[in-house]
């Protein structure tokens, strides 16, 4: 197990009784209304100018959480984890902290290549996993599948380079239940996607199996890029469920599903980039789909098509996945810029939105006019740009940026501004066509004598105390956040600043880079 920090605490049910994991993963009953009670609660608070100390429902996951899953209180105010090791198992390994019971904040000691030889999997709901902590260039995970088969998951600042050519899956997928968030992470070199997450399996009455939608998902400024195409595959991803938001990310390199909808319901997806992708770009959805595509920007590499694929920026579908067959999705697309089309670029339904196997005009405008929708579905809050702006902002900050930018996300960005890649047309088959796996520097982590998670030479700076072990659970200035939160999302722990203001929602670990 990993190296425990604080009392454990084990899943309860209400009647106090502890949980199976299939409880676990399927008491999520409550999640759509939970997650809209906590935003009429954040919205409330803005407008009556709360200034006592914060519920801990009403703040963002941390700082710079915006989109569907920014409420999810993650692991905090749970115990601490340590990651002391690259181990695929046992005490002070990756494994021993994901597969972890009760709420937990996942941090660092070690920086390098966890080598996975099975699934990894997080089943125990309310984690925090803070990437960012690691000390040296940060951890990349390769090797097996990272599952998310539970609810109220924070990740930030990983990277989840499968390179499994034998197992075809996911880098990053599962069965995400609900109120998760994905933040500033990379994936790539995955066999069937590079992160999908959209649905969950309930086990009903009878015993039998029934796939529902993942709710109130956030997956944010996050790179999937070199899906291997060695069985014809190289998949970016499959995003979806119920109320769920896509903003900020980078597609580079994969032949389609960038990302493909796989369920209906409210699809949010905007100021992404997509670059080089071979015939799809968003596609999907079904009757009961509400889909915004708006502020994207696209850039056809050499990889694309000739034609029509050069300038698509969505595709729907009339998929009969979880409605009727009869009836049409509405999509409203906007504001999205596509490289090289002007014509597309200043009219997206020029050309932009195109349908499976239909090329006459008269045909085309049928279809537009069952599924164009002239207003916005409703969707939780993004701060948006223009696509232009959204793609200076994406390629400097999306992914996993810290410690630092990895070689691979970096000949990455290099080649979506330069439009050139350093590998044939820019798909490949295999991890060794761009040089496989990068090494990663290790250094000692900073001193932390109690193990509450927090070095000691931050706590003495604010004036904490360096040698309680409860010190990192504590919130020292009331303003919901904990001491350990404070400190991995480079906030001050004896300032109180009122998070629920859309205005303080800022991510001060993207500041300076540009």
């Amino acid at each position: 197990m990993a190296k425990l920090l604080t009392k454990a605490t084990p899943d309860e049910s209400k009647s106090g009784k502890l949980m199976t994991r299939s409880e676990r993963i399927y008491d999520n009953s409550h999640l759509f209304l939970r997650q809209l009670l906590l935003t009429l609660i954040a919205t409330a608070l803005v407008t009556t100018g709360y200034a006592g100390a914060m519920d801990k429902a009403a703040i963002p996951a941390f700082p710079g959480a915006e989109g569907a899953g920014a409420f999810t209180p993650g692991g905090r105010g749970g115990k601490v984890l340590e990651v002391t090791n690259l181990n695929d198992d046992g005490p002070g390994s990756l494994r021993a902290a994901f597969e972890a019971q009760g709420p937990r904040t996942v941090i660092f000691r070690v920086s390098g290549i966890v080598t996975l030889d099975r699934l990894l999997t997080i089943s125990s709901p309310y984690v925090t996993v803070a990437g960012q902590t690691a000390p040296g260039d940060g951890i990349c995970i390769r090797g097996q599948t990272t599952e998310i088969n539970t609810h109220d998951v924070v990740l930030r600042y990983l990277r989840f380079r499968r390179g499994n050519i034998k197992d075809r899956n996911d880098a990053l997928g599962g069965y995400p239940v609900g109120n998760i968030i994905v933040d500033h992470c990379s994936a790539s070199w995955g066999l069937d996607e590079n992160l999908s997450l959209y649905r969950y399996m309930k086990k009903m009455p009878d015993g039998s199996d029934k796939k529902m939608p993942a709710e109130n998902i956030t997956i944010q400024w996050c790179i999937s890029s070199e899906a291997l195409d060695l069985n014809n595959h190289a998949f970016g991803a499959t995003w979806g469920g119920k109320n769920c938001s896509f903003h900020h990310n980078l597609f580079a390199c994969n032949t389609g599903r960038n990302p493909s909808i796989g369920w209906g319901d409210h699809f949010d997806f905007r100021n992404n980039v997509l670059f080089n992708w071979r015939h799809r770009t968003v596609d999907g959805g079904d009757a009961s789909s509400m889909v915004n595509i708006v502020g994207n920007y696209y850039k056809p590499g050499p990889a694309v098509n000739e034609g029509a694929s050069r300038y698509r920026i969505c595709r729907p579908q009339h998929l009969d996945m979880h409605s009727e067959a009869q009836r049409d999705g509405k999509w409203y697309v906007a504001a999205n810029f596509v490289a090289g089309n002007p014509r597309v670029t200043s009219d997206n339904w020029a050309g932009g939105v195109q349908f499976d196997d239909v090329e006459a005009e008269e045909e085309i405008r049928a279809l537009v006019k069952k599924v164009r929708a002239t207003a916005p579905a409703p969707a939780p809050h993004v701060t948006e740009q223009s696509a232009r702006k959204a793609y200076a902002l994406v390629l400097a900050q999306a992914g996993a940026t810290l410690p630092e930018r990895d070689p691979v996300d970096k000949r990455i960005i290099k080649i979506v501004r330069t439009g050139k890649p350093t590998y044939k047309n820019g798909i490949i088959d295999i991890p060794s066509d761009v040089g496989g796996w990068p090494q990663y520097k290790s250094v000692r982590a900073p001193a932390d004598s109690d193990h509450d998670g927090m070095p000691d030479a931050w706590e003495r700076k604010f004036a904490l105390e360096w040698n309680d072990p409860s010190d990192g659970v504590k919130d020292a200035d009331g303003d919901g956040y904990t001491n350990i939160e404070e400190w991995f999302n480079s906030t001050n722990p004896k300032q109180f600043v009122d998070y629920s203001k859309p205005e303080n929602n800022r991510n001060a670990l993207s500041e300076g880079l540009k």
